[in-house]
């Protein structure tokens, strides 16, 4: 399973809920690999499960829910379900990461297997913000959590006839590595300024997309010029303002239209865009669909996963 995967499930909808990985977490409640390729994610998506990010190589920042965290090597990322996130390379293409996948039926199952009852390891992933909880290792925390994830990556992919308590092995093991990082959590944003006035400028964007936001007003809300802005947005997240207010106003549209029966009007306005006719013309062109069509694709699909 890549990041890249979404691209070849989404086909030409470019749905912002990542179906594959959904999927893929029904078959193999854990999953764990050591990616080396460059990110190539081009939406921000969500999907079921905790996502555990672990980098031990190369720079970058990912974007979950309305904060910006900083990707280098030795920062753990644990991404909650159904939340949408992005990760961003940096100037650097070279990114090496291990991505654990964990979907919530596992850990029931562990519940059950060793008689918890205060759900003491589902707290533990979700300790921190509602959306993600962010760490900073030291070198010895990284090669320990490397070496425990990598051996996980081994267990999955023998599928021996140990094959489930080695990965309980593994998973048991991940969790007592990271019950002390709890008491030095960095679920705090970026240190450096730059970087941290842009999480500040996402955050607004995302609070406010409903809006009709100008470049003149972040600029007069930010300490930041016009050019500056522009720059360092690009710099940071790899898209332009423009770009990424769109494509989270489509998101937000593409959950209303498969969620809720508001009007395909009263969702252009819901969503930031205003008029009904610039709605239509980015959607097509975004998508390829109407969002008539989407949404009556959207129903094709739930139904052939009740069947």
């Amino acid at each position: 399973m890549h990041e890249n995967d979404l691209n070849v499930t989404e086909t030409s909808a470019n749905f912002a809920i990542d179906d594959y990985t959904n999927h893929f977490l029904t078959e193999y409640p854990v999953h764990c690999e050591y990616r080396t390729i460059p990110l190539e994610q081009p939406l921000l998506h969500s999907h079921n499960g905790y996502e555990i990010y672990l980098v031990v190589g190369g720079s970058g920042h990912y974007l979950v829910g309305d904060r910006l965290f900083p990707l280098h090597a030795g920062s753990l990322t644990i991404i909650h379900p159904k939340v949408l996130h992005r990760p961003y390379h940096g100037r650097s293409l070279e990114f090496h990461r291990y991505v654990l996948s964990l979907d919530e039926s596992y850990l029931e199952r562990l519940h059950d297997m060793f008689h918890v009852s205060d759900l003491s390891i589902a707290r533990l992933l979700a300790e921190g913000h509602a959306d993600a909880s962010h760490y900073f290792l030291t070198p010895q925390q990284l090669h320990v959590m490397q070496t425990i994830l990598a051996e996980l990556t081994q267990y999955l992919a023998a599928r021996d006839s140990l094959y489930e308590l080695a990965v309980l092995r593994g998973i048991s093991a991940f969790f007592l590595e990271l019950l002390p990082l709890q008491k030095d959590a960095a679920s705090q944003a970026i240190k450096r300024d730059d970087p941290q006035l842009i999480g500040d400028v996402l955050a607004y964007l995302i609070g406010h997309y409903q809006e009709n936001i100008l470049i003149e007003d972040l600029v007069l809300r930010f300490p930041v010029s016009r050019s500056q802005l522009f720059t360092l947005f690009k710099e940071t997240t790899g898209t332009t303002i423009g770009q990424f207010l769109t494509e989270y106003r489509l998101n937000a549209a593409k959950r209303l239209l498969m969620e809720s029966d508001q009007t395909v009007t009263d969702i252009a306005s819901a969503t930031g865009f205003g008029d009904i006719s610039h709605f239509f013309h980015v959607f097509k062109k975004e998508t390829g669909l109407t969002p008539k069509q989407y949404r009556v694709e959207a129903y094709k699909r739930k139904g052939l996963r009740k069947g």
